[in-house]
């Protein structure tokens, strides 16, 4: 066996090894909700700017936007 033979082999073995490994982490969190972070629930509730809720909850907002351009 040559040394790029070799080379190539190890690598093979190395890559197959974090593919499967990687399917593996894929398969276990798969589907599952993300996990609820109390702290990053209250920085988003403290710095969300409130004055463009009003458009979100319109029905229509798009429009309006569309019309001021």
């Amino acid at each position: 066996m040559t040394m790029f033979e070799i080379i190539l082999s190890i690598t093979s073995v190395v890559v197959a090894i974090g593919v499967s490994a990687w399917m593996r982490h894929l398969g276990k969190t798969a589907g599952r909700d993300r996990p609820v972070d109390p702290e990053r629930l209250r920085r988003f509730i403290e710095d969300e700017p409130y004055e463009n809720l009003d458009k979100v909850m319109k029905p229509g907002w798009r429009d309006d936007e569309k019309r001021q351009s």
